[in-house]
């Protein structure tokens, strides 16, 4: 597990790179087990099951959003505080609601209808709400434009509403009711409660009051009471596990935890490798096909320096469809030792086409090209990462080293790309500088 700095780019809202940067969980377990539940609803709201790309952002409160195209973030604080994963199953299908109804994009149209300066007034908004989790700060930052505010939320409100209706659908076609969504709401009600939001006036929320969409969903509710089946209740323990594991600090006088596998992490954490290396051992006796104890086994060794056994198990495992995290965990560590750079590079740019925003991708792909003396191309990599990370100062820096390193005859395409960069970063700074 680690936590990834990645940038959401709005192009889709306007024609410049503005864009916030989230601290994002990435683990492949837990974005496997997340998006297989993702993919579920899916498939039952009419949508491409393989469009669902499920993020953990690193974040106490309880938030879930969608920025479209598939696209769904659930904080840390949620996952923690949910511990059924029916109550998760719920926020899913309401997240799946908006992509269905079309509700971003409409959101987008909406806003394009407005003069520039409000449009960047609502763009503000929702980066805001992007970087706190919290839509709040989509209402505050139109506070200048009170009517327009209110039409919009209103007009957002209605959407909660819809997507609600929609995620009850979708609840009773996977065989379940509404009243999954309903418990799942009691606990954001019991929440705002104690956060003090409950009183909030609600011309400044994006959402209707929890206790209207509860009273709006018991019509549909059966009154019946939901158990997880039991393989996504063992999946979701995994979940709990891992982020309990790896977002508690722990100190070396701390009380061990009672199961095998935060017992590895809690002991790889504090520095006893071997034990954690020696109970991850006898977790693969018992469970020999788990892709994800070798996966974790593997990490541990990279990370106690024991880079040949990590690179045994990775090999493995590689041609066995695994999550494109642990194909990148593989190529970094080939990089590492200098072992087939050319398969790390291969694996890496495939990569690049999955996993759109991960800079690490770039920052690797920079090394293994650096490896092979290939400077000028390493460079423009080390430039995009830059990109990524909302570094443009940066970024255009590397750009101009770029294009003295790059050979201009046999790399062509590369200063082509480099150049179109360049221009890009210097055409995104001019419309900074005139919205200002």
């Amino acid at each position: 597990m680690r936590v990834l700095r990645i940038l959401l780019t709005f192009v889709f809202i306007l024609a410049s790179s503005t864009a916030a940067a989230i601290n994002i969980i990435r683990d492949a377990e837990i974005e496997e087990i997340l998006k297989g539940m993702a993919k579920s609803i899916f498939k039952v709201a009419g949508l491409r099951s393989e469009s669902a790309k499920v993020y953990v952002i690193k974040s106490e409160t309880i938030n879930a959003f969608t920025i479209g195209n598939g696209y769904i973030f659930l904080s840390s604080g949620l996952l923690l505080r949910f511990r059924n994963p029916l109550h998760v199953l719920g926020i899913l299908c309401h997240e799946t609601g908006h992509l269905a109804g079309g509700h971003i994009p409409r959101r987008i149209g909406i806003m394009q209808q407005r003069s520039q300066n409000f449009l960047w007034a609502m763009l503000a908004g929702i980066l805001g709400t992007v970087v706190t989790g919290s839509e709040e700060a989509l209402a505050l930052m139109l506070g200048y434009a009170i009517t327009d505010e209110r039409f919009y939320l209103r007009y957002s409100r209605g959407e909660e509403l819809a997507a609600d209706a929609s995620a009850a659908a979708y609840l009773e076609k996977l065989g379940f009711g509404a009243d999954i969504l309903i418990e799942a709401f009691d606990i954001f009600q019991r929440m705002d409660i104690l956060n003090g939001e409950i009183n909030l006036p609600i011309y400044i929320s994006t959402h209707p009051k929890i206790c209207d969409r509860i009273s709006a969903l018991q019509k549909r509710a059966k009154s019946k009471t939901y158990k997880a089946p039991t393989e996504l209740a063992e999946q979701y323990d995994r979940v709990l596990i891992k982020l309990e594991a790896y977002l508690k600090k722990h100190s070396i006088g701390m009380t061990v935890p009672n199961d095998n596998y935060s017992k590895a992490i809690y002991f790889h954490r504090i520095g006893r490798s071997k034990d954690a290396i020696d109970i991850l051992k006898k977790l693969l006796k018992t469970n020999p096909t788990d892709i994800f104890y070798q996966e974790t086994l593997a990490q541990t060794f990279y990370e106690a320096g024991q880079l040949d056994e990590s690179i045994k198990i990775y090999e493995k495992i590689y041609n066995k469809n695994i999550n494109v995290l642990i194909r990148i965990d593989y190529a970094n560590v080939l990089i590492e030792t200098n072992k087939n750079i050319e398969l790390a590079i291969s694996i890496l740019e495939s990569a690049k086409y999955e996993d759109y925003f991960n800079s690490d991708i770039y920052r690797l792909l920079a090394k293994g090209y650096g490896k092979q003396k290939k400077e000028g191309l390493s460079m423009l990599l080390l430039a995009q990462e830059q990109m990524l990370l909302g570094n443009h100062m940066r970024a255009n820096e590397l750009l101009v080293c770029c294009l003295e390193k790059l050979n201009r005859k046999t790399e062509s395409a590369q200063v082509k790309k480099a150049k179109y960069f360049k221009e890009l970063l210097e055409r995104d700074y001019k419309e900074y500088l005139r919205s200002d």
